[in-house]
């Protein structure tokens, strides 16, 4: 038989490394359930079945927790608490018990149908985070489903022999039921760098690539390949050649992770002395302790959202308290930078049942929320002003700002706060410090006129790329056309720098552009000096900072405002890292 041709397919890397082996190709598993009439009589028959799976589904997930914690520690299986979440959300469960009971349809149906209202509620949110957070709605729903059919505890196969992963896309339970030893990668056609899979992948040190559509299609079974986790390519049926290249590689990266994991007490400090603020972005509590683990020095953004995702209705003000309190805890002395409800108003209905808006990117969302109802937001500033108290680099961040007339609303707010917890004695940092996010083109382009109040600037490059360019990156149509290195975004970047050195405050940046290798010396010429990532990418971030020259970094930048085009500027950066640190390519793609 002839040989086969290779093949040469790129996706997104979300965890590094290079594997060989056989491909193991699994067939989609989210068919919609048989949807039938049941007469009224068989509502508590139906309502029994649904809370037996329901008790099934919870002991599974704790189990599943339980082993995750024992392999991989505790940080880990803190994932599948969002999980725990959806089983014990009473808003999510009483929405079944009353279209069961309102539309007399099985209860598997039922099931299906909320959980996707559910999941397309969250998949029109701005935020990738909380997008990927249908994922885990549907990763309980389909186990829920299992059980209501009596299909066993565990959603995955098994295989005797090493094999790569090929699926549409792969929960994190099922990740987590594969027998490490013998998963050598994963390569699903969904997902993104913030999905729970990809996280999950990156604590296994499992190489993985999302985001590769057609892969289980295009993917023979049993064909041998090579992926790329760095990179984001997989190669099936690899010619000898390129075998040996990529055992060149494979090697070359174990020595480089090695050395970065050396990097951990060191200062990210540039060759001539100049000190980076390099700081991580947290979801939960327990990523902290991720964080510190790979040597951030604080934490940049700390996205208040899951508290308010986590079910049982919009959370105290003890409950938040004690989640930022924990955090002001572990990270002091260092800053920590607590992100005010970055949600729209579908979100926080009590009783669950979804609001949808024709445009929620730009709707009635984040600071908008807020200032629309001043109790609950000054419900979140005073659990934030009270964690305050632990450490007092405790800082408050404003989302979706627009404009300066909305900053001084949140900080009229944000006094009235400080008024009553000093009448009723309770301690608070009363000089703690607020900033916004520079994530609307409108915030970039009046920076000079929100500066003065304010302490700090954290540009969103996430955000600020979407609403500069009119790109949905989700949207698979006209993704390729969002560009971190557009000219367009850095010369809002430089005007937002520019306007904070005027007024004496310090600019960040905390979206995805901060942890790319190629983007950081581009961000510190432009004067940036602090960058919030990752907990996974701050070695590799760290190096790239001591390998260049604060000069050369200025020099590139201005080189980069000069070209005419996101590729021209892509390409320079790509040189500029190759001719100071060119070991680094091999890790970042």
């Amino acid at each position: 038989m002839a040989a086969q041709p290779e093949l040469e397919l790129s996706g997104i890397g979300v965890a590094p490394g290079i594997v060989f082996g056989p491909a193991l190709v699994l067939p989609a598993d989210d068919v919609a359930p048989p949807d039938f009439a049941i007469p009224p009589e068989a509502v508590e028959h139906e309502t029994l079945r649904f809370e037996r799976a329901l008790l099934a589904t919870r002991r599974q997930l704790n189990d599943l927790q339980t082993r995750v914690s024992l392999a991989m520690g505790t940080e880990s299986a803190r994932i599948f608490e969002a999980h725990l979440h959806v089983v014990d959300d009473p808003s999510f469960v009483d929405e079944i018990y009353h279209d069961l009971r309102a539309e007399l349809r099985n209860i598997e149906s039922i099931t299906y149908r909320v959980a996707e209202r559910y999941a397309q509620a969250l998949q029109q949110m701005e935020d990738d985070y909380l997008r990927e957070r249908a994922t885990d709605i549907r990763d309980v729903t389909r186990r829920i489903l299992r059980n209501l059919g009596g299909g066993g505890s565990e959603l995955v196969g098994s295989f005797d022999a090493p094999r790569v992963l090929i699926a549409r896309d792969i929960s994190p339970s099922e990740l987590a039921a594969y027998d490490r030893s013998k998963l050598l990668g994963m390569v699903t056609e969904l997902g993104s760098l913030t999905a729970h899979t990809a996280i999950l992948a990156r604590a296994m040190d499992l190489p993985a690539i999302v985001g590769l559509r057609g892969a289980t299609a295009r993917v023979p079974e049993g064909s041998a390949v090579i992926l790329d986790g760095a990179r984001g390519v997989l190669v099936v049926n690899p010619t000898a050649e390129r075998t040996a290249e990529y055992q060149r590689l494979a090697r070359g990266q174990q020595a480089i992770q090695q050395r970065l994991a050396t990097l951990k007490d060191e200062l990210a400090v540039t060759r001539d002395g100049h000190l980076v603020e390099l700081s991580a972005n947290i979801e939960l509590p327990a990523d902290a302790d991720m964080a510190l683990a790979r040597g951030a020095r604080g934490i940049g953004l700390f996205r208040s959202e899951y508290l308010f995702l986590a079910g049982n209705g919009e959370p105290t003000e003890d409950a938040q308290y004690q989640a930022y309190a924990d955090v002001a805890r572990k990270i002091h002395p260092e800053p920590v930078i607590i992100r005010t409800l970055d949600l729209g108003g579908d979100k926080l209905l009590a009783d669950g049942r979804a609001h949808t808006e024709a445009n929620p990117f730009l709707g009635w969302r984040a600071i908008r929320l807020c200032l629309d109802r001043p109790d609950f937001f000054k419900t979140q500033l005073r659990a934030i002003l009270r964690a305050s108290a632990h450490n007092p680099r405790v800082r408050i961040m404003y989302p979706m700002i627009s404009s300066a007339a909305e900053v001084t609303q949140a900080n009229a707010l944000l006094a009235e706060c400080k008024q009553d917890l000093a009448a009723a004695g309770v301690p608070f940092n009363a000089a703690i410090e607020t900033g916004v996010m520079i994530e609307i083109p409108a915030a970039a382009l009046t920076a000079e006129l929100i500066a003065p109040h304010v302490q700090f600037f954290s540009i969103g490059t996430n955000d600020l790329v979407q609403y500069t360019l009119a790109v949905d990156r989700g949207n698979e149509r006209v993704a390729s056309l969002y560009d971190p290195a557009h000219p367009a975004v850095l010369q809002l970047i430089q005007r937002t720098v520019a306007a904070g050195q005027r007024h004496g405050i310090w600019t960040g940046v905390c979206g995805e552009a901060a942890g790319n290798p190629l983007f950081v010396p581009l961000l510190l010429g432009l004067g940036v000096t602090e960058l919030s990532v990752g907990p996974g990418a701050v070695p590799l971030v760290k190096d790239v900072i001591r390998h260049i020259h604060l000069a050369a970094a200025q020099d590139l930048a201005r080189e980069a405002l000069a070209l005419a085009d996101g590729a021209a500027i892509r390409s320079r950066c790509r040189d500029f890292v190759r001719e100071c640190a060119p070991e680094i390519l091999e890790l970042a793609g």
